[in-house]
């Protein structure tokens, strides 16, 4: 005769393995999707990244930098692989000016006083962040320039203030689409993308720093004569509250006048200093940017960190004060030419 309690254990087993199994599975299985999970994350990261010659006056000089993500409707596993690479929080130092509700007037740098009959330059250094030497060179010049750094060069917020705390005003160098085929670098503007992508592309250029008042670009002589593309971006500019510096790579640029008729901060480059690397070719265009300001009683020049460029303005700088011009922020003259229209206005 059997046993009820052996005959019972028989009833079960069936049940026990069934669920054993089942455990066995599941565990596999979430083996198999944290394999699948980090193996996609690795090569998720180490597309991100690549190696860019970078040209505009160097000699070819390649950086590391960080490239778009394909443009893919992201699942459930893309985003949670996203959450285990946590990007690192930027440091955002002091606001300068606290009673302001605008952001490039809250960073901006202190009023330079400008002597009685002077008359006032503005230099603005663009391409800053890829060569460190000639960046920190620009970073200790004594005086207070304009610096305009490219987002996407390596260990760029700390380059950034350093150059803040030094006193200067921060520019976003933001690469759009040139004429021809030079390569404005990763993360550019380009009017042939769709909105999206360019959304994403202005979110990223904006995102890699802080402490910045406004923006200017770098190539974009195709971007900055589209309408659309344009309007797309000023608008985030605006309800950012910056500035623009329009840079006329191209003489059909909208930057400057669009942003006018959107009420944004603008102004635009008188002279270009080192189309050439020659220092005497530089200091003949600074020249040209004293006459410009003698005859405008301001005048914006935009450079870049060569070293010929570096060594002329260590050799023009302590001549100005004879000459009675005055080095002043770009934020100062924008402050000046709004207050002035405010007061004409009423």
């Amino acid at each position: 005769m059997n046993n009820p309690e052996i005959l019972e254990n028989k009833r079960l087993s069936p049940a026990i393995r069934y669920l054993l199994l089942s455990f066995y599975f599941i565990f596999i299985g979430f083996c198999a999707a944290g394999i699948w999970l980090k193996w996609d994350d690795i090569n998720r990261t180490n597309n991100q990244y690549s190696s860019h010659i970078y040209e505009e006056g160097f000699d070819a000089v390649t950086v590391t930098v960080p490239l778009p993500r394909k443009v893919r409707k992201e699942n459930f596993l893309d985003r949670l692989a996203q959450r285990t690479s946590p990007k690192p929080a930027l440091v955002i130092q002091p606001e300068r000016h606290q009673d302001t509700d605008q952001t490039w007037q809250k960073f901006a740098a202190s009023r330079v006083i400008v002597p009685a009959g002077n008359v006032k330059v503005i230099l603005v250094i663009d391409d800053l962040g890829i060569v460190k030497n000639t960046t920190q060179q620009m970073i200790d010049m004594d005086a207070p320039l304009t610096l305009s750094f490219l987002p996407y060069a390596s260990d760029i917020s700390s380059q950034v203030n350093d150059a803040y705390a030094k006193g200067h005003d921060i520019l976003v160098h933001i690469p759009m689409e040139p004429k021809g085929k030079a390569d404005p670098g990763p993360h550019a503007l380009l009017s042939s993308t769709s909105p999206r992508v360019q959304m994403d592309s202005i979110h990223y250029n904006l995102g890699q720093f802080s402490n910045y008042i406004g923006i200017n670009n770098h190539m974009g002589s195709l971007f900055t004569e589209d309408e659309v593309a344009v309007d797309r971006l000023l608008k985030v500019v605006k309800e950012k509250g910056l500035l623009v510096l329009d840079s006329k790579t191209t003489s059909g640029s909208l930057l400057e006048q669009m942003a006018a008729e959107n009420n944004i901060p603008v102004t635009n480059r008188d002279i270009f200093l080192d189309n050439e690397q020659d220092i005497n070719y530089i200091m003949g265009q600074l020249k040209a940017l004293e006459n410009v300001a003698k005859r405008q009683g301001t005048a914006l020049a935009i450079g870049h960190p060569y070293p010929q460029t570096v060594a002329a303005l260590k050799l023009w700088i302590p001549t100005l004060a004879a000459k009675g011009i005055t080095i002043v922020p770009i934020s100062q003259t924008i402050k000046d030419k709004y207050s002035n229209r405010l007061l004409a206005s009423k």
